[in-house]
C-alpha cells in the first residue's frame, strides 16, 4: 500500500516510516504549501490540512500535527508551538517557566484521508516535564526535544535514538493507532 504523508518535516517522516514500512506500508513523502490554520487544537488543524492536501493529491494520504502543552498554561502553546518557538527562542521559553510548574507534555494527531472517505483521526501523548537548559542546540532535531525530559527517564528526547523514541513517543502512539486501522481497512 502506498501512502501519501504531506509535510516538509523529514524527521517526522522518517519516524512514521521506520514504523509502517514492515507492515508493507511504503511511505511516500509530498511536500506543497497547505495553509495552517490557527484553530485552537491539532485535530483541527490536521483534519484541515488533510482536506487540503486531498484536494491537490486525490490519493490517500497522512498529514500530522503535533503541539506541546505546558501545565503552567492552560492549552499553550499547543499548536502554536512552532511560533512561539520562533517568536520566544529557548530563553523566552524558559523566562515563561520561570517560577512556574515545568511539567509538560506532547500530544500528535495523525488525520488519515481517502477520496470519498471521512478523515480519521488518531492521537497519542508523551508526559514529562521541560529542562531548565538546552540539550545538544545544534542537533538537527526539533526544538522542544532538547529541553523535553520523558516521565521515566533521566535524558531528553534528543538523547534518544530512533528505536528508542519510536517505542514511548507521542507520534509513535499515534502512528500504532493509524497502522491497526489501516490493517483493518486492507
Amino acid at each position: 500500500m502506498n501512502l501519501y504523508f504531506v509535510t516538509g518535516n523529514k524527521h517526522k517522516v522518517r519516524e512514521i516510516k521506520e514504523m509502517l514500512s514492515p507492515l508493507g506500508i511504503k511511505i511516500i513523502q509530498k511536500n506543497f504549501d497547505i495553509i495552517e490554520p490557527d484553530f485552537g487544537s491539532i485535530e483541527k488543524v490536521a483534519k484541515s490540512k488533510a482536506e487540503q492536501a486531498l484536494e491537490k493529491l486525490k490519493k490517500p494520504l497522512i498529514v500530522e500535527d503535533t503541539g506541546i502543552y505546558f501545565k503552567a498554561y492552560k492549552n499553550f502553546p499547543g499548536a502554536l508551538a512552532k511560533r512561539i518557538w520562533i517568536e520566544l527562542g529557548f530563553d523566552g521559553l524558559f523566562r515563561l517557566l520561570k517560577g512556574k510548574s515545568r511539567k509538560a507534555y506532547f500530544k500528535s494527531t495523525i488525520c488519515y484521508i481517502a477520496p470519498g472517505k471521512k478523515p480519521k483521526l488518531f492521537s497519542g501523548e508523551l508526559h514529562g516535564r521541560i529542562t531548565d537548559w538546552v540539550k545538544k542546540p545544534r542537533a538537527d532535531r526539533l526544538p522542544y526535544e532538547k529541553i523535553f525530559i520523558p516521565n521515566g527517564l533521566r535524558k531528553a528526547v534528543v538523547d534518544l535514538n530512533l528505536e528508542e523514541k519510536n517505542k514511548i513517543s507521542h507520534r509513535a502512539k499515534a502512528t500504532k493507532k493509524l497502522a491497526d486501522y489501516l490493517e483493518r481497512i486492507k
